[in-house]
């Protein structure tokens, strides 16, 4: 079995505890959640960074098909032929 801690590490930790609780409430949830995440091995869906991504795609200059690609995606994601 381990000894106990001995006050002055008992003392430490509870200064370091009090200041990470300040640090957190300090920031954005969403910000310490996407940390957690990341912490965790997870990754990140960024939902609007990826809407950005497909919405500049499809508006692309390289897209000359007059936007039949576009209406045939949509058909496609609403589960209908176009």
């Amino acid at each position: 079995m381990s000894k106990p801690p001995s006050p002055e590490r008992r003392s430490a930790m509870r200064i370091i505890s009090a200041q990470a609780d300040t640090i957190r409430r300090k920031l954005d949830p969403k910000v310490l959640e996407r940390a957690k995440v990341v912490a965790e091995g997870g990754e990140i869906y960024d939902k609007a960074a990826a809407q950005k991504v497909v919405a500049d795609f499809l508006k692309a200059k390289t897209r000359r098909d007059g936007g039949l690609f576009h209406e045939e995606l949509k058909a496609r994601l609403k589960g209908t032929k176009h």
